[in-house]
Formats: C-alpha cells, sequence, structure tokens
C-alpha cells in the first residue's frame, strides 16, 4: 500500500512538469504575406505596423527575392523602406550573393530616414524562454553600416554594429543567445535595425530567430490528472479505513 501512495503523490508532484508544453516560434517558419502581426511577431516602424507590398517592377535587382511580396511602406524597393523580407531565391539571383542570403531566409533593410525598424516577438503568457538569434550583413554590393539592439521587455540585451567588415555573410553571423528568460503575458523581445551613424542610407541585414516558450500555467489536462490523483488517494485511504 505503501508504494501505491508513494507512485500516486509521485505523479502528482510530475503532472504539472510533464504538461507544461513547450511552443516553438521561428521568424522564418512563422512568416506569413498576409497577416501583421504574424501571430506572435509584429513588423513596425516606429508605432506603426509595416502593410504588405507588392513590389513594382522598376529594376531594382532585389525584385525577384521578394515575389510575392513583402512588409514595407510602399511598393517601391528603390525609395520605400524599411522592409521585412523572407526571400523567395538565393542572394545570386537578386543582385547579391549567396553569402549574403538563400532562398527562404528573412532580411530586413533598415530604415533611410534613420528611424529605427522593429522585429518583435510578444509573449502569449507567464513563463520562460530560450532564444538563439543571428543577424549578418546581407548588402556585400554596398559598404554601409546597421546598428541592432536587442531587448527584453525594454532591457537590453545586447547590440551589435553589423557591415562588411563585420558580421559580413550569412556564415559570419552575430550571435545573441539566452536562457531561462522569465516573461509575463504581452512581454516583447524587440529586435530594433537602424542605419549607423553617418549613414546616408540604410541596408540589408539578414536575420534568424528560434523562440521556444514554456508556460508557467498548468494546461487543463494537468488539473485532470491531480483530480484524478487525488481521487485515487481518497479511494484507497477509504478502502484501508474500511479494512482496518
Amino acid at each position: 500500500m505503501k508504494k501505491i501512495y508513494k507512485y500516486i503523490a509521485g505523479a502528482l508532484l510530475a503532472a504539472p512538469m510533464l504538461a507544461s508544453a513547450a511552443a516553438n516560434y521561428n521568424l522564418s517558419n512563422d512568416f506569413s504575406y498576409s497577416n501583421n502581426p504574424n501571430g506572435a511577431w509584429s513588423f513596425l516602424y516606429g508605432s506603426a505596423l509595416l502593410t504588405p507590398q507588392v513590389p513594382l517592377n522598376n529594376g531594382n535587382p532585389l525584385y525577384p527575392a521578394v515575389l510575392p511580396g513583402y512588409w514595407s511602406t510602399g511598393p517601391d524597393l528603390n525609395t520605400n523602406t524599411p522592409d521585412v523580407i523572407k526571400t523567395a531565391v538565393n542572394g545570386s539571383s537578386a543582385g547579391e550573393t549567396d553569402s549574403d542570403f538563400l532562398a527562404g531566409d528573412v532580411i530586413v533593410h533598415s530604415p533611410n530616414a534613420g528611424d529605427p525598424l522593429f522585429i518583435v516577438w510578444t509573449a502569449p503568457g507567464a513563463g520562460t524562454i530560450d532564444f538563439s538569434s543571428d543577424v549578418w550583413y546581407a548588402h556585400s554590393v554596398v559598404n554601409r553600416s546597421n546598428d541592432v539592439l536587442v531587448s527584453l521587455d525594454g532591457s537590453a540585451l545586447g547590440s551589435a554594429a553589423i557591415s562588411n567588415a563585420f558580421y559580413g555573410g550569412r556564415s559570419n553571423a552575430w550571435h545573441l543567445s539566452g536562457d531561462d528568460l522569465s516573461v509575463i503575458a504581452g512581454d516583447t523581445l524587440v529586435f530594433a535595425f537602424t542605419k549607423s551613424a553617418g549613414q546616408s542610407f540604410g541596408s540589408l541585414d539578414g536575420i534568424n530567430v528560434d523562440i521556444t516558450f514554456v508556460s508557467a500555467v498548468p494546461e487543463p489536462e494537468t488539473y485532470a490528472m491531480m483530480l484524478a490523483g487525488i481521487g485515487l488517494l481518497g479511494f484507497f485511504a477509504r478502502n484501508r479505513k474500511q479494512a482496518a
């Protein structure tokens, strides 16, 4: 009988851990051409959400990479920035090189005006996150620079200047990660892109972000397991009393 009690008690203690399933968020995998926010992801210029664009075929060599669409302030790749793009082709087919990006990479163009472009992930609830991110210069045909700042709910986690000289190419990315970071519903993990001081124009960076979110709130099936365990304990206790 003692073994049965120990088994049930252990199951009750383990239930919340077993039922607290992790959810994965990946910027490229979650990317959508129809909705901003893209689920938990948002693309903003200042406080305004970027809008979906059908690009103008006006001679910009990046055009093949932005089909069937992208997020920006307008459809002209020559003048409308910022841009958030999930590339349709490798860089060598879009005026860049394959070291700059491959098909399926997410690339961003920092605003020419100098204000930040924000890529934002919003926590769906209370819990913890592990995240891994890579940012690289994806515009090797020009020699410019972007500043990147990463923050969690307003607290800086890291920053870097991204250029041909520093973190040039997808195999030489700036890597930043964090484990067991506490969040509550509405907290934001933010990647802010700004052209560096002295630059006349913004430029392209590649970005990959992967987040694992573990909820701090037991799921409904957890409560069901706990109630079932309590019921079993009561059943064995009553039988034991009757036997005595």
